[in-house]
């Protein structure tokens, strides 16, 4: 009887620890490409096309840059576009249709209202915001460009805004609960608002909202299980993608996954390379993580690292 039953645990260990091994695998592992240009933070992107595009941040000096940087994983090579008419930081990004939006940020500590195209090789100045925002997220989805979360001119912004691609014209919408640093992404149809803080790095958030078109209010999701600002999402593979962020402790590594059909978070391997105010990308079922902070406060990186996302 002794042996049986030894031989009962011996069989469930092994199994446990294959089914670990498989989850694993199936994750794969994190792998590094070729290293963004020049090393930047608190910069914004997005998948145009069959490439990654970052689009500014604050370089080593604390200037902000004009620089554009595309990225074709698969040459796992970098090309420069044309540089933004202005340098900014915090801004938002955001792709459609072969265009390539930015809108707002910082630049000299004032947040901004301008707004530009990059659509046939050069920038195009668009309608002005509406409202002054930096250190949001913004996503495109039903023909709409929307800005959500953020600094607006009176501290964090109550609500989000909306463009028309098609008439180019800015309204206002209902914004998620306030808050700024966050991540925002579209999904089927919806935009996710993910983490985010209210201000200093003690103040990190777990929220998850969602919004569809048309809406009155965003609705609340399940929390992302750790608290994050300085962070960002991505859709890959049919979920949203949590990476990074800062923190008092330091800069976040942890990377989460929530598939929306099951409404469940579920963790992948952690970021080699921890940072926050970071490009989270996703492209096909892979998500890129480009840039970023190595510590809280002003610091950059060239880190460029992908993980294939399994299928939920």
């Amino acid at each position: 009887m002794f042996v049986v039953r030894r031989l009962r645990v011996w069989l469930l260990v092994t199994a446990v620890l294959a089914l670990g091994a498989t989850d694993a695998a199936s994750q794969g592992s994190w792998q590094r490409g070729a290293p963004l240009p020049v090393p930047r933070s608190e910069v914004a992107a997005t998948a145009l096309g069959d490439e990654i595009v970052v689009v500014g941040g604050f370089l080593r000096s604390g200037a902000s840059s004009t620089r554009v940087d595309a990225y074709s994983p698969r040459r796992n090579r970098w090309r420069r576009l044309p540089d933004l008419p202005e340098g900014v930081n915090h801004a938002m990004a955001a792709a459609a249709g072969g265009r390539l939006y930015v809108v707002g940020g910082y630049r000299d500590g004032m947040n901004l209202t301008s707004a530009f195209v990059l659509d046939g090789g050069a920038w195009r100045a668009l309608p002005e915001l509406p409202r002054p925002r930096a250190a949001a997220g913004a996503a495109v989805v039903g023909g709409l460009l929307v800005v959500a979360g953020g600094v607006g001119p009176d501290g964090l912004a109550q609500e989000a805004l909306a463009f028309g691609l098609r008439t180019e014209r800015w309204s206002l919408i209902p914004g998620p609960t306030p808050r700024e640093h966050l991540g925002v992404a579209a999904l089927d149809g919806r935009v996710y608002a993910v983490g985010g803080r209210t201000a200093g790095f003690d103040t990190n958030l777990q929220l998850v909202e969602a919004y569809s078109p048309g809406s009155r209010r965003w609705r609340s999701l399940p929390a992302v299980p750790e608290p994050r600002g300085g962070t960002d999402v991505a859709a890959a593979a049919g979920r949203l993608i949590s990476a990074g962020g800062e923190e008092t402790e330091g800069t976040i590594g942890s990377v989460y996954a929530f598939d929306p059909k099951t409404r469940r978070w579920s963790g992948l391997p952690d970021l080699p390379t921890p940072r926050h105010g970071l490009a989270v990308v996703g492209l096909g079922e892979r998500v890129y993580v480009i840039a970023g902070g190595l510590t809280p406060g002003l610091s950059v990186s060239s880190a460029n690292e992908s993980l294939l996302v399994a299928q939920g």
